[in-house]
């Protein structure tokens, strides 16, 4: 579970970086983007509660 969700929260932040290069080059919509960009978010802030814990203590 915490690897699977690593992997979504790095897919999701290169998501975050390509949307709006893709935008840029005029590849997508402005609506695409934005789309891709809420998704993205969502999907990084969603997986990164399950691997960015609290250290424990002793």
């Amino acid at each position: 579970m915490k690897k699977s969700s690593l992997i979504i929260s790095f897919l999701s932040l290169a998501l975050i970086v390509l949307a709006p290069t893709l935008f840029y080059m005029d590849s997508i919509t402005l609506e695409t983007n934005k789309m891709l960009m809420t998704i993205a978010t969502a999907a990084w802030f969603a997986s990164s509660f399950c691997w960015m814990g609290r250290e424990k203590k002793d």
